[in-house]
């Protein structure tokens, strides 16, 4: 207690979070535990018409005036009362050998659901023997994560040191506390492509399958133009909703935002904006509405537990995501229906069928006590996720979920469903019966042998917004991007980059002893796996395109083609009609290549990349190629054209970038390039006619003054839609290329 008082001074705030610390340390029955004493104090201050005001304590309900009402005083307060009740309580009876007299209840079957809390595991939650062969206990993640949080110790303990050696050889004073924070398990997500037509004469989100909608900055209703802005007064994010009928006008705006909003949807008469956040590491003061947390009080009780803990403390988690779901029948004047809240960093998510299934990465903190929960638990509005819901892999290597959660947009009232499992996942795809997550496994490096990356693999089912786990399954090698996935017909097709190496031990030369490891022999491939409903591989070809990696892929049907780089673009076509007996069918090598592939019509697919030197392989500006796939056995480059004034475009990395629509003959990007001090900063526009790429505008938005950062393009009809960050919106005709109006920001 000494130490502690040490790092933290012990305000009133701090002695609750103490007591409540270890009132939950105790093996309290359920009719002890703080929570239940809560509520029944809750009770009491209801009946009396106590509280702030006398106002309904009940969660999220809104007052006559529309706001939401703070319960944070009225949360914390009860909460320290029932935490020293507890204790006080409950000291008595410290020295009963609770083991024996739960084993005694436990083996007449009386007190069952306190027997169940105090191993872990909430009473009514299933066990495995009762057929939640996944389901896990708290116990069970806190044994698994154990030697994981050590490792992260260890390694932090190895760079502190580095870190104080460095300052004194330099004569600076030593690191503050926050100088070394806990490394987070990062888990980059990459995105795919998509083939969908459009339906109606307006411009759609580039998606991978056509009945599964994905979110974006920008969407398009035909009429209504809604974006994603960074508002310049302020410099906060709002969402943008134009009206284009008769003219550009802008018919309403939802801000401000402080934290970044990472995408939004419209499906129907709903907008869903997803914002997403990092808790602060002091504490909010009571009152102070202001703090970066959401203002609408969805999170108190998860900022309450993050900040229990408080500066100094074992696990400091930061992230969390925020879906406000808005009533959008009268577009300009939105009403927010109901708010969810979920602990991590946004990674994606899908509408289907109805539902929005929602992903989140959720870091594992290592807890100052084991039923410190909400330390390596995922959250859930607020409250910590059940543990049969949590699927533990035996082979676990990261202190990470991945969280889902899912919601009716019929009635966004609550969520669905919740689960999670623990990986890091970093590639998503979801077709339309299945969920598709990935989680990359790169060489150990720390043991001598042969060694390769390699891909996990996990299937969810989902159906009516339930989700449940199906199988998993391993191939070698990692993805590009979700692209490099496509389910056809109950099979998973895959296309993957096999990095080999050769980890040796290196001995002192005096000694003889181990003083490390080096990875030697050095070697790439490519593969591709078709697997079944149960992830085992039934078909396969292996160590293709030696010394290259994957740089797209595409699959249509029984068709698959992707592309490899090193010095050329060799840009392979595969029959999968059997996929049992994948087979190349062809090989086509030509200069530079594709980094983004989509089928364009009927025997055309068109390839967004770059065009490189044959013999030295260096880049020499972006590239557009057309493919004749219409003799899979022998494809060939129709029509290309190079760039050479731009040399990055968005496009590249991000498929939902690109404005593309195969039944209109119209795709764009926007591209960048500086050579020579002229700097180039434009929005593309093409269309594909008698074999040929033809150019339909080329609009300059490099003037700072007038465009900010981000550009994007759309289309209604025969006008096409320039969208600017700062909330600018240009439109041009698609018939002469004039411009037809605009609408500037205030």
């Amino acid at each position: 207690m000494g130490n502690h008082g040490n790092r933290e001074q012990w305000t009133k705030e701090a002695v609750e979070g103490y007591l409540q610390k270890i009132a939950e340390s105790e093996p309290i029955p359920e009719q002890l535990e703080p929570k239940q004493m809560e509520r029944w104090l809750k009770d009491a201050v209801e009946r009396q018409g106590a509280g702030e005001g006398g106002a309904s304590m009940e969660k999220g309900k809104k007052e006559g005036n529309g706001k939401r009402k703070s319960y944070r005083r009225w949360w914390g307060g009860t909460a320290a009362v029932a935490a020293c009740l507890a204790v006080i309580l409950f000291a008595a009876g410290r020295s009963v050998d609770w083991d024996r007299e739960l084993g005694k209840l436990e083996e007449t079957g009386e007190g069952r659901e306190a027997v169940e809390e105090v191993k872990g595991r909430p009473a009514g939650g299933g066990n495995k023997e009762e057929g939640l062969a996944e389901g896990s206990t708290y116990q069970e993640l806190y044994q698994a994560f154990s030697g994981i949080w050590k490792e992260q110790e260890e390694l932090e303990a190895h760079y502190q040191a580095r870190a104080e050696d460095g300052a004194e050889s330099s004569g600076a004073g030593a690191p503050s506390e926050d100088a070394a924070p806990m490394m987070e398990n990062s888990m980059d997500v990459d995105t795919g492509s998509s083939a969908q037509k459009s339906s109606g004469d307006y411009g759609k989100t580039n998606q991978q399958e056509e009945t599964v909608d994905e979110a974006d900055i920008l969407k398009n209703d035909g009429r209504y133009l809604y974006q994603v802005i960074q508002q310049e007064h302020n410099f906060k994010y709002a969402v943008q909703i134009a009206d284009t009928k008769g003219g550009l006008e802008e018919t309403a705006r939802i801000g401000d935002f402080d934290n970044d909003i990472s995408d939004i949807y419209v499906w129907k008469d709903t907008l869903v904006v997803i914002e997403s956040g990092w808790v602060n590491d002091t504490a909010v003061e009571e009152g102070d509405e202001d703090s970066g947390i959401n203002p609408l009080g969805k999170i108190e009780s998860f900022v309450e537990d993050i900040f229990s803990a408080k500066k100094g403390s074992a696990y400091q988690e930061r992230a969390y995501s925020i879906i406000h779901v808005y009533d959008i029948k009268d577009r300009a004047k939105p009403t927010e229906y109901h708010t969810f809240t979920i602990k991590g960093n946004y990674r994606d998510s899908r509408i289907s069928e109805g539902y929005l299934y929602f992903f989140t990465a959720c870091n594992a903190y290592k807890p100052q006590l084991e039923k410190d929960y909400q330390a390596y638990i995922p959250e859930v509005d607020g409250e910590i996720l059940s543990p049969e819901k949590i699927y533990l892999p035996e082979d676990v290597d990261t202190a990470a979920y991945l969280v889902m959660a899912s919601i009716n947009m019929e009635k966004p009232d609550e969520f669905t469903d919740t689960t999670a499992i623990v990986a890091s996942a970093n590639k998503f795809y979801v077709s339309q019966d299945n969920i598709y997550i990935t989680d990359s496994k790169y060489a150990d490096g720390s043991t001598a042998g042969e060694k390769s990356n390699s891909t996990k693999i996990y299937r969810f089912s989902y159906q009516d917004g339930k989700m449940k786990k199906e199988a998993e399954g391993t191939v070698k090698g990692t993805l590009r991007d979700d692209m490099a996935m496509n389910e056809h017909k109950g099979f998973l097709r895959m296309v993957t980059t096999v990095e080999n190496q050769n980890v040796k031990e290196v001995k002192d030369d005096i000694t003889g002893e181990i003083i490390g490891y080096d990875s030697v022999e050095f070697e790439n491939s490519n593969s591709l796996y078709v697997l079944d409903g149960d992830l085992e591989v039934v078909g396969k070809i292996e160590n293709l395109a030696k010394d290259e990696q994957i740089y797209s892929a595409r699959f249509f049907g029984d068709a698959g083609y992707f592309v490899t780089f090193r010095q050329t673009d060799p840009l392979f076509s595969v029959d999968l009609s059997n996929p049992r007996k994948p087979k190349i069918l062809g090989e086509l090598k030509i200069s530079g290549f594709s980094e983004y592939l989509h089928f364009y019509g009927e025997n055309l697919l068109l390839g967004i990349g770059m065009e490189a030197d044959e013999k030295t392989g260096v880049t020499d500006g972006l590239k557009l190629s057309m493919f004749d796939i219409s003799n899979p056995s022998d494809v060939k480059e129709q029509s290309k054209l190079g760039l050479p004034d731009y040399d990055y475009s968005e496009a590249l990395y991000n498929y939902k970038a690109v404005l593309v629509d195969t039944d209109k003959n119209l795709f764009g990007f926007h591209a960048e390039g500086y050579h020579e001090d002229d700097y180039k900063y434009n929005y593309l526009l093409f269309t594909f006619q008698d074999g040929a790429f033809k150019e339909v505008l080329n609009i300059d938005c490099s003037e700072n003054d007038i465009y900010s950062g981000r550009m994007r393009g759309t289309y209604i009809g025969s006008s096409f839609y320039l969208m600017c960050m700062n909330g600018r919106i240009e439109e041009y005709s698609l018939e002469d290329g004039n411009k037809l109006g605009e609408l500037v920001p205030e």
